[in-house]
């Protein structure tokens, strides 16, 4: 391999071009990737003493270090698989959230008594004694709660589908919209 096979120079000749159309041979100097192949590994300078100073450290942390460095790149792919499990365990808390809330709301409308308050309203509405329609019955405890149950375990598996499919649309129309831009800082 020779040593321009290693630099990237554009003497190889043309420069294939990236999914989203770009060639890698005009870069600029805010990229912070080679253009092809590994840079050039530069020696490091000798060490030089310790300095010793009695100035407090927050006064030397913000003189030794500048400003704070930046990096923009895109996000190129994402895995669908680690998509999936991401959305999996955080669809989990969101069920988790579900039920504790169904379950919440239920004991405080039935400590306050608007369950049985719906109750006879409905009975007075239809008549008690020509349906045996029991209200309390159908919003009963367990029933409510399996009702919840359901509904986030439904989600559940929505919500880890979705995602899925979100990863791989999102694979697929890169090339085109060249992917999310994200920056990156050093800064605290």
């Amino acid at each position: 391999m020779s040593s321009s096979a290693v630099t990237g120079t554009p003497a190889e000749g043309p420069v294939s071009p990236t999914p989203i159309g770009r060639t890698l041979d005009k870069v600029s100097s805010r990229d912070a990737t080679p253009v092809v192949g590994i840079p050039p590994v530069l020696e490091a300078p000798p060490p030089s003493p310790p300095v010793v100073s009695h100035a407090p450290k927050a006064a030397l942390r913000g003189k030794a270090r500048g400003a704070p460095r930046r990096a923009r790149l895109y996000v190129y792919r994402l895995d669908a698989w680690s998509v999936m499990k991401v959305a999996f365990m955080l669809s989990v808390a969101m069920a988790i959230v579900i039920v504790s809330a169904v379950a919440g709301a239920w004991y405080l409308l039935d400590y306050s008594g608007v369950i049985a308050t719906m109750a006879r309203n409905v009975d007075e509405v239809i008549g008690s004694g020509t349906t045996t329609f029991d209200l309390e019955a159908v919003l009963a405890f367990d029933r409510v709660m399996g009702i919840a149950v359901v509904v986030a375990a439904f989600e559940i598996v929505l919500v880890s589908i979705l995602a899925g499919i979100f990863a791989v649309l999102y694979n697929l129309t890169v090339g085109i919209t060249g992917g999310v831009e994200v920056t990156f800082t050093d800064a605290f």
